[in-house]
């Protein structure tokens, strides 16, 4: 998927779980799935940064436009 592909994913509630952008941004920076990224468990390798920046950068988003371009 290209970038653009993705956020517009990001933001159908048909393909995001019925979520509206605020709701995104909790998932994204609270969900214990997604902070799974950060601790996969023994032998894994963790994601780059932390669920908090990947919360301030989903925010950013929104309040930039949440462009899908």
């Amino acid at each position: 998927m290209t970038a653009p592909e993705i956020r517009a994913q990001i933001k159908d509630p048909e393909r995001n779980g019925n979520r509206d952008l605020n709701e995104i941004q909790k998932h994204m920076a609270e969900d214990g799935l997604i902070g799974w990224s950060w601790e996969p468990g023994e032998g894994r390798t963790p994601a780059p940064g932390t669920q908090q920046v990947l919360g301030k950068l989903v925010q950013a988003w929104i309040d930039n436009g949440a462009s899908a371009r």
